[in-house]
């Protein structure tokens, strides 16, 4: 007797369970940004080289060893922790109530936005700039939003966040910010009413952002 070899499935037979999800937890989209991110180390360093030659002129050398190394150690425990919290309650927990009940993307995408940037309303920051600093709260809520969105998952946003409160504690601070730290730089400029270079990184560089 001559012992039978296994049939092959059909073409069209496929496997009803998948274990990449276990072996790999971070979706496709993410993994190819991460293979992928010479531009993004081409952009950030160069948008920060730009934006110190820019402003230069009004930041401080701030710079202590000590309370500096104590402030990274304080960030990168609690910062991370503080990020997570917001992305699982807006982009987590919001996101997909409301979408559940509304039964589709936007108006999820829309609220949880608007309330992530209203969150935003007792900054320091708003008394000093305007209102109109709004736009970029909201705004970020968006492209946050829209990574949850594109990507499936919360890997990016809760990237982009992290590192987003990471750098403004760490670089710059200033007297009248929400986060007032022993940072690289201290901002000694007076702060005058924001106008619309606060759309910039809104409809420019966030959409760069987003294709990248």
């Amino acid at each position: 007797m001559h012992d039978k070899k296994p049939k092959k499935a059909g073409k069209n037979v496929k496997s009803s369970i998948d274990v990449s999800p276990c072996l790999w937890p971070i979706s496709s989209k993410t993994k190819n940004i991460i293979h992928n991110n010479k531009t993004l180390e081409f952009i950030f360093p160069n948008f920060l080289i730009k934006a110190f030659i820019i402003y230069s002129p009004y930041w401080k050398l701030n710079f202590q060893l000590v309370p500096f190394l104590i402030l990274v150690l304080i960030a990168v425990l609690l910062i991370p922790l503080q990020t997570r919290f917001e992305e699982y309650v807006f982009r987590g927990y919001w996101m997909q109530g409301l979408g559940i009940l509304a039964k589709n993307r936007w108006v999820p995408l829309v609220l949880t936005s608007v309330i992530f940037g209203a969150m935003h309303l007792a900054n320091p920051e708003i008394e000093k700039l305007g209102y109109i600093l709004l736009v970029h709260y909201i705004g970020t809520g968006f492209l946050l939003g829209i990574m949850t969105l594109m990507d499936e998952g919360l890997e990016l946003a809760l990237g982009f966040h992290a590192a987003n409160n990471l750098v403004a504690s760490l670089l710059i601070t200033a007297d009248w910010t929400a986060f007032q730290t022993n940072s690289i730089f201290k901002d000694i400029s007076e702060p005058t009413m924001a106008g619309f270079e606060v759309f910039i990184p809104v409809f420019i560089v966030y959409p760069v952002v987003l294709y990248v």
